[in-house]
């Protein structure tokens, strides 16, 4: 990982993170189709391959920020956290319940200690930074080891297996960031980088053939060798139009991430109505599902409109630094730390 741990964003790893939410929306998008009109084989193959790959990575990016938020007063620390992740995982949540028809006094409350929605994620970051803190003293790598051996012994499947399973690429990218420059050595090595570029594919193999590998402590070798390799080489894709999209999905991760998936469940849904519903529809539901959330992304970026900023973020708890421009590269959601 290039670049120091102090402050510097680096373009790549927004690149990554970009990337890493458009599997997602990607993942859906089939998903919902596969569904509502059956399976799309190579499309299927394509999102099990990378499926012990995507939550792993997003939870690894959010971690590498993590040792400079730790740095902060505890006051800062944890009214950025509320503004920036518990704010949009509570009104999410009851947005999405509410236009599911599921809302409820047992739902809400399950809003607190399960997650009853798909932003399960920002619920996992909120315990995590919850837990960070206070052992901000303790080497990440300690930590992470915790969550592996965590993982091992937890119920297969269960939700507690999945967020020690995670917990561990958390405080695993914080122990990357403060030892960026051994890191970035160890992946130049040839031999290294082709045991990673094997390991990750042996992984990702088995999960296409059945094996169940996903959150499964005995697998994290995979994980760490798709980090290895995408760590590697993403840098080295210089800037382009291309990474300048990435970054710009990256830098607003928190938008796609909540807003995609009722663009996409909408157009589906009408399809479906119309009797028109085919595997044809995926590039349309790409397209709102990333389309609708990147307009969204647009004007929360530039903050002109104080409605649009209050659905991401609690202003009155966060205040942004002094001289960051609108819309400008220093904007981060809750998903980068």
């Amino acid at each position: 990982m290039a670049g120091d741990t102090a402050g510097t964003r680096i373009g790549w790893l927004d690149s990554l993170r970009g990337a890493a939410i458009l599997l997602v929306v990607l993942l859906h998008a089939s998903e919902a189709l596969r569904v509502t009109v059956g399976p799309t084989p190579g499309l299927d193959q394509f999102n099990l391959f990378l499926e012990p790959f995507r939550m792993p990575v997003l939870m690894f990016l959010s971690g590498i920020l993590l040792p400079r938020s730790v740095a902060k007063p505890a006051r800062a620390y944890f009214t950025g956290k509320l503004s920036l992740v518990a704010w949009p995982y509570l009104l999410w949540s009851l947005i999405i319940l509410t236009a599911t028809g599921g809302l409820s006094p047992g739902a809400v409350a399950q809003i607190v200690y399960l997650s009853p929605t798909y932003l399960w994620y920002l619920w996992f970051i909120l315990i995590f930074y919850a837990v960070a803190y206070p052992l901000r003293r303790v080497p990440p790598l300690w930590v992470a080891g915790a969550g592996v051996a965590a993982s091992l012994v937890l119920p297969d499947g269960g939700r507690f297996e999945t967020m020690a399973f995670l917990a561990a690429f958390f405080f695993f990218g914080a122990w990357c960031a403060l030892h960026a420059g051994t890191v970035e050595r160890d992946i130049g090595r040839p031999w290294v980088l082709a045991l990673a570029a094997v390991s990750a594919v042996t992984v990702g193999a088995l999960n296409v053939t059945g094996r169940d590998v996903l959150y499964q402590g005995e697998f994290a070798w995979g994980v760490v060798g798709a980090l290895g390799v995408v760590c590697r080489l993403l840098p080295r894709l210089g800037t382009h139009r291309v990474t300048a999209a990435l970054e710009f999905v990256g830098r607003h991760s928190i938008v796609f991430y909540v807003v995609h998936l009722g663009p996409i469940m909408g157009v589906l849904a009408l399809a479906d109505t119309l009797g028109v519903a085919g595997t044809w529809l995926l590039p349309v539901l790409l397209l709102v599902g990333v389309g609708i959330p990147g307009g969204v992304a647009c004007m929360y970026s530039r903050r002109e409109h104080a409605s649009v900023t209050l659905l991401f973020e609690l202003p009155a708890l966060k205040r942004r630094p002094t001289g960051a421009a609108p819309g400008g590269r220093r904007s981060r959601d809750s998903l980068t730390g």
